[in-house]
């Protein structure tokens, strides 16, 4: 079915017609949809039942017939009349039905239209979706237009072509921009347009054609671009390709000629849903939108495609499912990243995964590898066929690597000049990039670690383009070598993009001509996964030469595997503890052994294999090689009797390769190294070689193995490893991969590779006088004659002090004692006797083996005993009870015994000594005999040693370690039990060594891989202030990992051995971040146990798990991991950063790494040497930040600022909040939902609303709840955490004042702080008993909170500005920036920024004054609050420069103390000293109370203009009684020309009256400004507030001494007016007031506005008091009180709602009679009344729609013309009343001009705030009073009458609360 036709009249082209295109049913889902609704309703109409309306039908036709007449009405009308009555109502409602059936039909009809219309082509991404269109016809102004809708960042949308010459146009998405690539025949062009476009909305996109001009445009964003050449025709029109959209067809993949774009055929295919495609597809035919084009249409290539033979998921109609059911939304069952895709039949995966496959990707794909052998290579060179290159802003080569050679090239790309050229290069990873004229190389070849071993190895190569300008772009450049070593490099030039035509994989026909070239060979070795990506290009150039791509050339007969392993692959042994496991070897009769070894160590066993002992047979059987002295030995024993037998003639201990053979043939048996054969024949009849163990290569293992071997293999019995290479090795003609053994089993230890590193003792590591001795890539340090031990002679020994009556006794193998025929100790001592018996060993009691070191007469006697046989060496020419350390050294090997003392010759000695030389050891004694139960001194004949031992080895174990790692419970191990009485002595701690400073918390080195498989020894020392940090890390496979870190001072020890993680912890008291060195040991002695010691804290555990090995994997990270990584670490470790501090003296097992020289992993933050910290100073964080301590620097903690920044000093996220109700919510996820017991949040804002919440958090669970809010303009924080509602709150203050504000607020339990800016801290501490914890905090609400009766409507709405929200240390509003899914955004909420710019004068307040009584504070310059940050005043400029240079400058005074409170009144047109903290005129945006001054000259400014020179001074004095008054100044500033004198009296706490005192001076051609002081209760005097004076240019300052009652006069030239006014304040209801004239004489004053008054707008009011010669003008009723709207323009003032910039000239309107004044009076109080009325019915509204609020206020009143009404305020608040002004013309003192006469009508805000020196514009600055008219109509003073504020304490806000 077609949809009807229909034209399409595009924005773009209004004079174009489009014809609709019909659209196939199948093609998308809305079509279904469509047919099966108009199905629907088409069997609606036709259905011949429908029931009918319950009616008698007996005598009617029947019901089928009524319908099928009354559908034929109109041809056939039914003889109603002759029908029974309720048969002609029946067909009544049988029409009715019809016709609803009718209309329904229709409209179903049309919304399916509509569906087809508006939704498009829907594309499903798989790798054959894609759609065919009929050709573009674009001739030389053609245009194409389409819409599209995805939410994939990349995918291909159109392309075509000219057939594979050289036009096409390309676009698709790249990363959620739209880029169009084409080609002109002048080369191709490329246009990018718009960003995130992948937002899941339809955009429209049209490329339009004009000649060689070609734009793109996206959502009317518009970029073009213009092609060279002559000829602008696209193709041929006859030859150019079909338009593909979403895809290409797959069948291009073998026809790549047939492109002009090869690389198109590649790009990843288009996710969404694409619709009217508009173009004109015939040469001069008119545009149209254009439909699918049909299967038998579209020819692949020249012959038309036979779509019967491909399947149906390739055909041309791909990517469309019938059924409107997603299947994949049901049950997605892809795996591994499978793209799950809904068809008819169910649901298919589609693997983008390229490392699985399967039905549902679950199956492991086998990995894309390849083998080059050295003449073998891949390439591509898109040049030979003249076709365009790739070209991508980015680019990112990765790749596998596994070879033996050291050189030979790996990748190449490159176009024209510019390549990258990646080659490996003696071990390392080469690279070598160009492009435009730069060039760049890098070598990653990190200390000790070689690339050419034989091992997979992962490269990563990244290239970037960033546009830094339009001449020039930026290239970043990053290689990584397995995910580690890491290189950055970068180039800068002119260049846009990056190119590649041509491409080499493993080789080229002559490398060495290739640019950049490094090395001259191709690569020998095996890639696997090699990957190409540029942009959205992704090529895996391996699986498309395997699948013979077209694009990809193979030279040479690639083999496409790799062996799994090579038997000749060697290992290196490392240590003499790492060892490989094998599994048993299978002899008989016959057998032989073969293998290759070389190292330059004398000693270590290399293979060890035994075997049960047989019936009848003499000795276990066992075979054995091992390296003694520099030869090789071989043992073996075929149960009648062992041989040993020397196989070499010469020493080959000399670093290379030498060949060992080993064959027999039952007891007979040959022996080769190096091609010199030995025969030899084992002793007895045994003939069999049958072993059933493992067996072991390169060493035993740890002491706790049970691995038995025989007497005579003395590099076992001394445990002594091999140490050097081992590789091919067979065993009876079979060869065993021993480097697969390595790489699953020590692979740390047993490195699957062999390299020499020679001079390993250059530069002595050996420290404190140790000697280097040469190893196998090793230096070995001989620390015997040192008070050191360790790898390097660093760290101390362990030494135990005995005092006669204490021993230590060991007993080997748990009690069952060992033979030996070798022994080798060493022992250090330091005694003042001349006797005593060192060392004894013992046997069972009927052997009389024995070895005895004993001191005798000051010198060494070594005594062998053997059965019945012995031997006395003696040592030492000196006496050697001198009280310092001597070195003992004592060896036997069978009968050969040398002793050796400090550093005198050793003594010799040769003897037979018992059968076979074999000695007995059950037991070993040091410091003297003891019985082990009784502890009595056994019968000997030497005293017990008194003096101090150290550094005591035998055989190899080093017992006093081992028995101080044990600590005080010296717990049993398998090889051995301990006894000890003495007692360990702390040796002084030696001075740190290899230190290192990590400067930074995301620094970190890596070193190779932790020695940790068997056993585990790690010691360092640290030192730090920072109570977190990782310090210690090493992943492994599986689970295992390893893990030392510090928390909240105290180390933590994690690790895993598969059966879970394990944490030990330190016992320390102390914290460790205390700058002080810190000594950590962590060893493993047993195979279960795990020691910690810190300090003096020891800890020990013991697991019961069976795991006995711990598996790493990787490097070993010290002192942090990379950033990403820390959310992969295990859940167990809670490090969430690095290490910052010093870090020395760390030995790891047998080696003591450098963090600097020898890090694998280096880091430019972390350096030689312990580097101090640097402290935090007393200024270092701005606005009451917290300064933090870190080492290398400090931070600065902003969550309870509300700013940011490094120094809190920024300006934080802030959002506003409008006055249509906002919210901003915060809902914690599920898992975040914790219960708390502290809480601590902090906010900015700023607002005039009285009355609303600011924040509110609530609980998932409980009635829990938080709530910050505004009362009556005080801030007040309720919270209820189980119990009762807390409040705490801050009522010395109103916050309504349109400045900012910063509250601070803490919660610890029940006990609970707030601060409101710099005032003092209120503190709740509830008495009775309640609960400490906030349950399950689910979700925060900012502006507002909820109603209890649902979520859609705001109670409380906040309306203004609220900045850097913190809760919890959760910063809110920035989740809010970041769109963060848990944040919900609801109504009139916007971002807005510059809060701090508009509050720069409040900023300046916010400085925290002295805190200490009697501290002078220092005065602040006067533009800080100009805009100008700067500590200098020079830096600053002013805002103009005026004056004649003689001006001072007004200083600002910030007070320590918060300031009187009064509250506010209604809406203040001129409220710009509320609050504002400024009282001085700083930049100027401040709009002061009254009118504006009319300026005439036209170089005036506003508040320059000249008054003339007046000076007018009111004294009022009043009594007051109550607490203790405390006097403060505020001294206001204004920028221009003035003089001001101010001054302000502030009380802490409440005041039963006050005496408001007012100074306002103007002197000639200045502004002025006005301060209010209010002084409250307190005794008759008050001292004197103190005072200081700067001068400067450009404002004036002065201070004058104050007192609670004072008279003072001034002069001008004009005249001299004195004015006493006294008020007596009682409390309400009886209110007296006095007002005494004493003088009356016609005069003028001037009100300056106080805030941001100054050097902005000075708008200063001005009233005259009439005389006896000029009466008042009858009173206009007065303006109703306006609220100010949030906040002003310019910061925290708010508008001047009443302000007139005109004044019109006053006519006359005087009041010339008493009759006139009281007429005037009764107006004004009848409008008062009525005004009164308005607000008390405004009131009632106001408090029934609020009356679900959480507090009961009380309501204002209206403030009554000429009297004195103060407010009950909340908790003893005052409030002032507002002043009714008068102006009219005068003239005085020969001023000239003429002023215009005008009144006005201001209601002022009463509250003085942060600090403000002119309280508000008006008659008089805020709580100062008000103007009345006395008994003759003559204007007065009235001063403020406050009542007596009632005393409240916690009890009465929780009364007034409920």
């Amino acid at each position: 079915m077609k949809a009807p036709s229909a034209t399409y009249q595009p924005q773009s082209q209004p004079h174009l017609q489009y014809a609709r295109a019909p659209m196939t049913a199948r093609h998308i889902e809305s079509d279904h949809t469509m047919d099966k609704d108009q199905h629907q309703a088409a069997e609606m109409l036709h259905s011949p039942r429908l029931e009918a309306p319950a009616a008698n039908s007996s005598s009617c036709p029947s019901a089928d017939l009524l319908f099928n007449k009354a559908r034929r009405r109109r041809r056939d009308p039914l003889p109603e009349r002759s029908l029974p009555t309720h048969c002609a109502q029946l067909v009544v409602e049988y029409r009715r039905s019809y016709r609803v059936l009718i209309v329904t039909a229709l409209l179903v009809s049309l919304a399916a239209s509509f569906v087809t219309i508006s939704a498009g082509f829907q594309l499903d991404g798989s790798q054959s979706s894609f759609y065919t269109f009929r050709k573009w016809y674009t001739g030389l102004n053609g245009t194409l237009e389409l819409e599209f809708k995805t939410e994939q960042p990349n995918g291909l949308v159109l392309y075509t072509d000219d057939g594979g010459t050289y036009d096409f146009f390309e676009l698709k998405l790249v990363e959620g921009a739209l880029r169009l690539r084409y080609n002109l025949g002048g080369g191709a062009q490329i246009i990018t347009v718009g960003r995130e476009l992948h937002d899941g909305h339809w955009h429209k996109v049209q490329v339009l054609r004009n000649d060689d001009q070609t734009s793109l445009i996206v959502d009317g964003v518009s970029q073009q671009r213009s092609t060279k050449g002559k000829e602008f025709q696209f193709g041929k029109f006859a030859s150019n390709s079909d338009v593909y959209v979403g895809g290409m067809p797959n069948w291009y993949s073998s026809k790549l000629a047939l492109l002009a774009l090869p690389s198109v055929i590649f790009e990843p295919r288009f996710r969404g849903a694409i619709r009217n495609l508009v173009y004109a597809d015939q040469p001069g035919g008119s545009t149209r939108r254009q439909e699918i084009k049909q299967p038998r249409d579209i020819k692949c290539g020249d012959v038309p495609c036979d779509h019967g033979e491909l399947p149906a998921r390739e055909r041309p109609l791909r990517g469309v499912r019938g059924n409107t059911t997603d299947a994949c939304e049901r049950n997605d069952p892809c795996q591994h990243g499978g793209i799950c895709i809904s068809t008819d039949s169910g649901p298919i995966c589609e693997c983008r995964n390229l490392e699985y496959d399967g039905q549902y990707c679950e199956k492991e794909k086998a990995p894309s590898e390849a083998t080059f052998r050295g003449t073998q290579f891949l390439s591509y060179d898109l040049g030979q066929t003249g076709a365009e290159p790739i070209v991508s802003a980015q680019d990112a080569i990765s790749f596998y690597f596994r070879t033996r050679q050291p050189n030979g090239l790996l990748f190449y790309t490159g176009h024209g000049t510019d390549y990258l050229n990646l080659a490996l290069r003696d071990g390392g990873v080469s690279l070598t990039m160009g492009l435009a004229n730069g060039k760049q190389e890098m070598h990653i070849k990190p200390s000790k670690v070689r690339f050419d071993d034989h091992q997979w190895h992962k490269v990563t190569v990244h290239r970037r383009i960033q546009e830094i300008s339009s001449i020039t772009s930026f290239c970043r450049l990053v290689t990584v070598v397995d995910d580690v070593y890491t290189d950055h490099s970068h180039i800068a030039g002119k260049f846009t993009m990056l190119s590649s035509s041509r491409v080499y994989v493993g080789g080229a026909v002559n490398p060495r001509a290739l640019l950049g070239a490094r090395v001259h060979n191709n690569f020998v070795g095996c890639l696997r996964k090699v990957e190409f990506s540029a942009d959205t290009l992704n090529l895996n150039l391996i699986d498309l030469a395997k699948s013979g791509s077209k694009l990809i050339q193979v030279a040479g007969n690639l083999e496409y595997q790799c062996p799994s392993g090579d038997p000749q692959d060697p290992v290196t042994f490392t240590t003499r503890e790492s060892h490989l496991v094998l599994p048993p070897w299978e002899t008989g009769k016959q057998s032989s052994i073969s293998f290759k070894f070389r190292t330059k160590e004398p000693n270590g066993i290399i293979v060890l294999a035994t075997g049960s002992k047989q019936p009848r047979a003499k000795n276990p059987v066992l075979i054995a090689i091992e390296l003694l002295n520099g030869h090789i030995y071989i043992h073996l024993d075929l149960g009648s009797g062992a041989s040993k037998i020397r196989a070499s003639r010469r020493r080959v201990d000399d670093g290379d390769w030498h060949d060992l053979i080993l064959r027999r043939n039952g007891r007979d048996a040959k022996v080769s190294v190096d091609g010199v054969w030995n025969d030899f024949r084992t002793p007895g009849d045994g003939t069999i070689l049958e072993l059933d163990g493992h067996m072991y290569l390169g060493g035993v293992g740890p002491a706790y193995n049970s691995v038995a071997w025989p007497a005579a293999i003395w590099t076992a019995t001394l445990r002594q490893g091999f140490v050097g290479c081992l590789r091919d090795l067979v065993l009876s003609g079979k060869a065993i991969d021993i480097a697969a053994f390595a790489r699953v089993q020590d692979s740390a230890s047993v490195k699957p590779s062999c390299h020499v590193q020679g001079n390993v003792c250059t530069g002595n590591p050996c420290l404190n006088g140790g000697t280097c001795l040469e190893g196998w890539n090793r230096p070995i340090c001989d620390c015997s004659s040192t008070l050191y031990g360790g790898p390097t002679c660093g760290r101390e020994l362990a030494t135990v002090a005995f005092n006669g009556s204490q021993h230590m006794t060991i007993w080997l193998g748990n009690g069952q004692g060992t033979k030996t025929q070798t022994e080798e100790l060493v022992i250090r001592f330091k005694t003042s006797r001349p006797a005593g018996l060192l060392l004894l060993t013992s046997a069972e009691s009927n052997s009389p083996d024995r070895l005895e070191i004993a001191l005798v007469a000051g010198r060494i006697r070594a005594s062998v005993r053997l059965s019945d046989r012995e031997k006395n060496l003696l040592a030492g020419q000196s006496v050697l009870n001198d009280n310092n350390w001597h070195t003992i050294r004592f060896s036997r090997r069978a009968s050969n015994l040398r002793l050796q003392v400090d550093g005198a010759p050793p003594v010799r000695a040769e003897t037979i000594l018992g059968r076979h030389s074999t000695m007995e050891i059950r037991s070993i004694h040091l410091g003297g005999l003891f019985h082990a139960e009784e502890e009595i001194q056994m019968t000997s004949t030497m005293p017990n040693f008194v003096g101090q031992m150290q550094g005591f080895v035998f055989n190899g174990q080093r017992y006093l370690d081992i028995v101080k790692s044990l600590g005080p419970e010296l717990s049993a191990l398998p090889s051995a039990t301990f006894k000890l009485t003495a007692r360990f002595v702390n040796s002084p701690a030696g001075q740190p060594y290899h230190a290192a400073t990590f400067r930074s918390k995301h620094s970190y080195v890596g070193l190779a891989m932790l020695k940790a498989y068997n056993s585990i020894s790690i010691d360092f020392r640290f030192k730090t202030v920072e109570p977190n940090g990782l310090l210690v890390f090493n992943g492994g496979r599986r689970s295992d990992f390893v893990a030392v870190e510090l928390v909240n001072g105290h180390i933590h020890y994690t690790f895993d051995l598969g059966d879970g993680p394990v944490t030990m912890r330190d016992k320390s008291r102390i914290h460790m971040n205390d700058n002080r060195w810190h000594q950590v040991s962590i060893r493993r002695p047993g195979p279960k146990t795990h020691t910690l010691t810190v300090d003096d804290s020891f800890e020990i555990i013991t697991l019961t798990g069976n795991n006995m090995h711990l598996e790493l994997a990787g490097i070993l990270y010290i002192g942090g991991v990379f950033k990403d990584m820390y959310s992969k670490l295990p859940a167990s470790i809670s490090s969430r950063s690095g290490f910052e501090g010093c870090l020395a003296s760390l030995d790891l097992g047998d080696a003591s790494p450098s963090l600097t020289s020898d890090a694998v992993v280096p880091s430019s933050l972390v350096v030689s040497g312990c580097e101090g910290p640097t402290k935090c100073s007393q200024n270092a964080c701005a606005n009451r930040g917290v300064c933090v301590q870190q080492w290398n620097a400090y931070a600065c903690e902003c969550d309870m600022t509300s700013y940011t920044g490094p120094t809190c000093y920024d300006e934080s996220i802030a959002y506003e909040f409008g006055n249509n109700k906002g919210m901003v919510q915060y809902t914690y996820p599920e898992n975040a939902q914790a219960d708390t017991e502290e809480d601590n949040v902090a906010m900015g804002f700023i607002t005039t609303k009285p009355d609303a919440v600011l924040l509110r958090i609530e609980s998932a669970t409980t009635q829990d709840y938080m709530e910050l809010e505004i009362v009556e303009g005080n801030i007040f924080m309720v919270y209820n955490i189980g119990s009762v509602d807390l409040p705490l709150g801050e009522i010395g203050t109103k916050v309504n004042d349109n400045s900012y504000h910063v509250v601070r607020f803490q919660r610890k339990g029940g006990n609970a702080t707030l601060q409101l800016d710099d005032y003092n801290v209120q503190a709740l501490t509830p008495q009775s008993h309640h609960s400490t914890v906030f349950n399950t905090m689910s979700n925060v609400q900012v502006g507002g909170k909820f109603s209890r009766n649902g979520r859609n409507r705001i109670e409380r709405p906040f309306a203004g500005v609220i900045a850097g929200l913190s809760v919890n240390k959760l910063r809110i509003l920035d989740l809010a920036v970041e769109r963060d899914p848990h944040i919900t955004i609801r109504g009139d909420v916007q971002l807005v920024t510059g809060v701090l710019d508009r509050n720069d004068l409040q900023r300046m307040q916010q400085t925290p004054a002295s805190g200490y009584p009697g501290t002078i504070d220092d005065l602040i310059f006067s533009g800080a609050g100009s805009g100008c940050r700067g500590d200098d005043e020079d830096e600053c400029t002013p805002p103009f420069e005026s004056g004649s240079g003689d001006d001072l400058i007004t200083p600002v005074y910030v007070p320590p103390t918060k300031q009187t409170t009064t509250s506010q009144q209604g809406g203040n047109a001129s409220s710009g000293n509320n609050g504002n903290g400024s009282g001085s005129g700083g930049s100027g945006s401040g709009n002061n109370n009254g009118t504006e001054r009319a300026c005439d000259d036209e170089d005036c400014v506003h508040g320059s203009g000249d008054y003339g020179e007046t000076t007018e001074q009111f004294t009022s004095t009043s009594t007051a009684r109550g607490a203790e008054s405390n006097n403060e100044m505020v001294t206001a500033t204004t920028t221009g020309r003035s003089d001001v004198t101010t001054e302000q009296q502030q009380l802490h706490g409440s005041s039963s009256g006050s005496t408001p005192t007012y100074i306002t001076t103007q002197s000639s051609g200045g502004s002025s400004s006005s301060s209010s002081s209010s002084s409250s209760g307190g005794s008759s005097s008050s001292p004197p507030s103190q005072t200081s004076t700067t001068s400067s240019v450009g404002s004036t300052s002065s201070t004058q001494r104050a007192t609670s009652s004072s008279t003072s006069s001034s002069t001008s030239t004009a005249i001299t007016t004195t004015t006493t006014t006294t008020t007596q304040a009682t409390p309400p209801p009886e209110i007296r007031s006095t007002v005494t004239e004493r003088e009356t004489t016609p005069f003028d004053i001037y009100i300056a506005g106080g805030g941001m008054g100054g050097a902005g707008r000075n708008d200063h009011d001005r009233m005259q008091l009439p005389d006896e010669h000029h009466p008042l003008p009858p009173l206009p009723p007065p303006l109703p009180p306006q609220d100010p709207p949030p906040y002003g323009p310019y910061g925290g003032n708010t508008y001047n709602t009443n302000v007139n910039n005109y004044r019109p000239k006053a006519k006359g309107g005087r009041i010339n009679s008493i009759e006139e004044e009281r007429t005037a009076m009764i107006i004004g109080i009848v409008a008062g009344i009525l005004i009164a009325v308005v607000l008390v019915i405004l009131l009632v509204l106001w408090l029934k729609s609020n009356g679900d609020r959480g507090y009961k206020t009380e309501s204002e009143k209206a403030a009554a013309y000429g009297s004195h009404n103060p407010n009950a305020a909340l908790l003893g608040n005052t409030s002032t009343n507002g002043s009714y002004h008068q102006q009219r013309q005068h003239h005085q003192g020969g001023a000239v001009g003429q002023q215009q006469l005008h009144s006005q009508q201001q209601v002022h805000n009463g509250h003085n705030g942060n600090g403000n020196g002119g309280g508000g514009g008006g008659m008089m600055s805020s709580g100062s009073g008000s103007l009345g008219y006395g008994s003759d109509g003559r204007p007065q003073m009235a001063g403020l009458v406050q009542p007596k504020a009632k005393k409240r304490d916690s009890k009465d806000v929780k009364e007034w609360y409920v």
